[in-house]
């Protein structure tokens, strides 16, 4: 029987819990939701540092450090669940772009 694992610790505020819509299992730990914390600077740092390398290894890099569990978990992971991860992560970023347009 497969342990039942929801990602990082239990939700607060500055964090986000989302519900897979596929869940997956992966070395014996089944997961049905991962909770990410809000994005930092540093985090940002670090995904702009490796996006233009390889765009899907640094979104799973930084979702990865933002779910607290390892890179190999969030490859896993459905497209279209990755998708709205990414989406969310995006979010963040929108009003960077826009001031630095101004």
């Amino acid at each position: 029987m497969a342990n039942e694992v929801s990602g990082a610790a239990g939700a607060t505020s500055t964090s986000r819990v989302f519900e897979l819509e596929r869940p997956f299992e992966y070395r014996g730990a089944r997961y049905h939701s991962l909770t990410a914390r809000e994005p930092k600077v540093r985090d940002l740092r670090e995904f702009l540092k490796n996006v233009d390398r390889d765009s899907i290894a640094a979104m799973e890099k930084v979702l990865s450090n933002l779910t607290e569990v390892d890179e190999k978990i969030i490859a896993e992971m459905s497209i279209p669940d990755f998708a709205v991860m990414k989406k969310w992560f995006e979010g963040f970023l929108k009003p960077m772009i826009s001031d630095s347009e101004d």
